[in-house]
């Protein structure tokens, strides 16, 4: 659902610009959708989407829903804050992030480069190439630190 929410705000901004639909994919026109502006459309969503939950209008199925009670501020928060994320990359790095993972291994280089310093900052998680996660694991291991398993 954030994710087409995200893909709307995009299409909306782009649409208002005058870009023809035809560049909407080229990265230079790829519009940012900001801080204040994510964190108002999160509250309108969740409080318009929370009450179909409460009335039973819409009924969780417990064993495919995220049991945290932060899986969706955190999801949401990297698919509307990092522009190059997929709404694959946010399930998986939400899981990582409410694992308290302190590494996230990828061969996406993009999400790598685009991503690794708002993950740091805001969740302490570092997303590494699996080239710089062996490197990680062997200096440690020389260190006589064992990795632990969430790395």
């Amino acid at each position: 659902m954030f994710s087409a929410i995200r893909d709307e705000m995009r299409s909306i901004l782009l649409f208002n610009k005058g870009c023809p639909i035809s560049m909407w994919r080229h990265p230079r026109y790829d519009p940012k959708i900001s801080e204040e502006e994510y964190h108002a459309v999160y509250e309108q969503t969740t409080q318009a989407i929370i009450p179909l939950f409460e009335d039973s209008v819409i009924e969780l199925i417990v064993e495919k829903s995220p049991a945290n009670p932060d899986y969706w501020d955190v999801y949401s928060s990297i698919l509307f804050m990092i522009k190059e994320a997929r709404t694959h990359d946010a399930t998986l790095l939400t899981s990582a992030i409410l694992d308290q993972a302190d590494y996230f291994v990828t061969l996406d280089t993009s999400l790598i480069s685009h991503a690794k310093k708002p993950l740091s900052d805001q969740y302490n998680i570092h997303l590494v190439h699996p080239k710089e996660a062996m490197n990680i694991f062997r200096t440690k291991k020389k260190s006589g630190r064992k990795p632990s398993g969430k790395k």
